[in-house]
């Protein structure tokens, strides 16, 4: 009884439900729910300790940054739905929503900045998880006859290399300037013709639903605002046991990779990418840690199936966060 009472007088302030509807968006730091609510630092704080006491808002740690989102009490479909009801009516949702895309918006941008900064320049640094490229030439052979996609391509290595198997590559960056050293090369190497490069990022895919027989996301996920849309829609775009092959590095304290690489996410436990595959319609086929070119820093390798049919009653595959 006293932790049920707990929880209603967490509930009962309207800024509070505020956090837990915007958390339910995107996770976000202090920094931007302050953003977001318009609220001082200070109060974003004091209203955040009694909605993580009693287990609605959870804190992630990615290295020295602090993530806040949805806790265990949503696990509890009777409380999610309770809450569903609720938070559908509150005010001013259209403008917290405004202000949650432009925060994601804002760390999108620092990515596309990156890349663009470095464009032609990327095959003579040293990414964290290097070393990937012989495995990805052993997978691009699979897929003779296939429509593929290299989501977050980059100057477009892998989707070259899927070029010379692949019926048709859709290769898809966020930078203009590396799509632009990515179709050079392309040009270079006598494949132009099977080869569609298109600006956009992992969250909203410039591809139509059910186009693809396969994807291919290696090392541009720890680059994503938010991962779990992005394999929602990569579950989108594919056909029904279409495959995911992901090269992405596993978690790591290396916070330097924030600055110099502009990451957004210290690497992936094996867990958590599960965790998000299944919700957004994936099975797994397999997952396993490989050791990268930097000290400390080691890759995960997963291949994932669309499952047979993953569309829920309104028609939108199975996401563990809203497009924004």
């Amino acid at each position: 009884m006293t932790e049920s009472l707990d929880i209603f007088r967490a509930l009962a302030d309207e800024a509070r439900l505020r956090m837990v509807r915007s958390l339910g968006i995107a996770e976000l730091s202090v920094a931007e729910l302050t953003s977001v609510l318009d609220m001082p630092q200070s109060s974003v704080s004091r209203h955040l300790k009694p909605l993580r006491e009693t287990g609605i808002v959870e804190l992630r740690r990615d290295g020295t940054s602090n993530y806040y989102r949805r806790g265990p009490l949503f696990e509890d479909q009777a409380f999610e739905q309770f809450m569903g009801r609720r938070l559908a009516e509150l005010a001013g949702g259209e403008g917290d929503r405004e202000r949650i895309r432009r925060v994601l918006e804002q760390r999108r941008n620092r990515s596309r900045e990156f890349f663009d900064r470095i464009a032609g320049r990327y095959e003579t640094l040293t990414e964290p998880g290097g070393g990937w490229r012989a495995l990805a030439a052993a997978l691009a052979v699979g897929f003779e006859g296939c429509r593929v996609a290299d989501l977050g391509c980059g100057e477009g290595e892998l989707a070259l290399l899927l070029a010379r198997f692949a019926e048709r590559v859709y290769a898809v960056d966020m930078s203009p300037q590396m799509l632009e050293v990515f179709q050079q090369r392309a040009r270079e190497r006598g494949v132009e013709e099977r080869i569609s490069g298109r600006i956009g990022d992992l969250e909203h895919l410039p591809l139509e639903d059910g186009s693809l027989d396969a994807v291919f996301v290696s090392q541009s996920l720890h680059h994503a605002a938010r991962p779990d849309a992005a394999l929602g829609e990569a579950a989108r775009v594919l056909r029904e046991d279409g495959k995911l092959v992901l090269l992405e590095l596993a978690r790591h304290e290396q916070e330097w990779t924030r600055e110099e690489w502009a990451d957004q996410w210290l690497g992936f436990e094996e867990d958590q990418l599960r965790e998000w595959f299944a919700a957004a319609g994936f099975d797994t086929d397999r997952m396993e840690r490989i050791s990268g070119m930097t000290p400390d820093i080691d890759v995960l390798l997963a291949v994932a199936r669309k499952e047979q049919s993953q569309e829920t009653e309104n028609g939108t595959y199975r996401s563990t966060a809203e497009h924004g």
